[in-house]
């Protein structure tokens, strides 16, 4: 499989950046080359009603995370239906489009993209997307690695024309304070395996809330985690993403022999303080011919009742 910059990601990228809700939104914005691109290209269009209307989405109605990334890549269906909650952002973003000459913006900036992409095509992707997918024993219609240079990270799954199709956005490559470019492959592959995991684990978990209503005990003792996971299934979607990322960085020590499995192990551990259990349920899953489903269902219970 090949990485690919994604002319719809890197639009409306642009238009949260011109939305000016960093607070909100949280770009990446140490790649200072392309920020200061985008800025002077676009910033004759900053009042422009795309910007306008994507930045009272965010403001009002919490178009943040994969919101937006998903609406963009939605956008021809959304413009198609006059009746959709989204259909005069999508409007305007194609409006938007137009007026800006985006596509001469996206083909001016072609030799940093293929840059980035020449980079990471020293990783074995279809190693460790293979990888993934045996592990689940499932596999998508269609799998899209995606990189954008001012964003990141996130694992979807859209029905698209019939198919399920999985996205994964990965934020690459990092900038330093001192504007520095690094490209940190352990950290991109773990980022893979945790963002591609969740289009595995979490229709499973949302498929089976009410389970989740059986632990309050279990929830109340995580004060720590971030407000980004604020609800119940959101906290066992990562935990088991961070505990696969884990085992996935076991699996590619060889391949990767700096990384410190240790430091990672801690750092999961300050705020998800039951990844111990996690990471032994997916051990037991790893010795069984099941799907994760039927192996959530069959054992979260138990899970959940050890961090009680």
């Amino acid at each position: 499989m090949k990485a690919e910059i994604n002319k719809k990601v890197e639009l409306v990228q642009v238009l949260l950046f011109l939305s000016e809700q960093q607070d909100k939104t949280f770009q990446c914005l140490n790649n200072k080359k392309y920020v200061n691109s985008i800025t002077q290209w676009f910033a004759p269009f900053k009042n422009h009603l795309a910007v306008q209307l994507t930045r009272n989405q965010i403001i009002n109605n919490h178009f943040v995370h994969i919101k937006p990334i998903c609406s963009i890549l939605m956008l021809e269906s959304i413009i198609a239906e006059p009746s959709h909650e989204l259909f005069e952002w999508a409007s305007a973003v194609s409006q938007f489009i137009t007026d800006t000459d985006f596509d001469s913006f996206f083909e001016q900036e072609q030799n940093y993209y293929r840059w980035i992409e020449d980079n990471i095509s020293e990783c074995d992707l279809d190693k460790w997307t293979d990888f993934i997918e045996k592990y689940f024993k499932q596999k998508p219609d269609e799998f899209h690695l995606i990189i954008s240079p001012i964003i990141g990270n996130y694992g979807f799954s859209l029905d698209q024309n019939g198919k399920q199709v999985a996205y994964t956005v990965r934020f690459m490559p990092k900038y330093d304070k001192n504007g520095d470019c690094v490209f940190e492959f352990d950290y991109f592959a773990k980022g893979i395996a945790h963002e591609y995991a969740h289009c595995f684990v979490n229709p499973t978990v949302e498929k089976h809330i009410d389970i989740l209503k059986r632990h309050k005990t279990f929830f109340d003792k995580h004060s720590n985690i971030p407000n980004f996971y604020n609800t119940d299934y959101a906290i066992i979607n990562e935990y088991f993403v961070r505990a696969f990322q884990i085992r996935f960085m076991e699996s590619k020590i060889s391949e990767f022999p700096d990384f410190d499995l240790q430091k990672e192990y801690l750092f999961q551990k300050e705020n998800f303080i039951f990844i111990d259990d996690f990471i032994k349920a997916l051990k037991q899953f790893e010795a069984l011919n099941v799907d994760f489903s039927k192996f959530y269902v069959d054992n979260i219970d138990n899970i959940l009742d050890l961090g009680q």
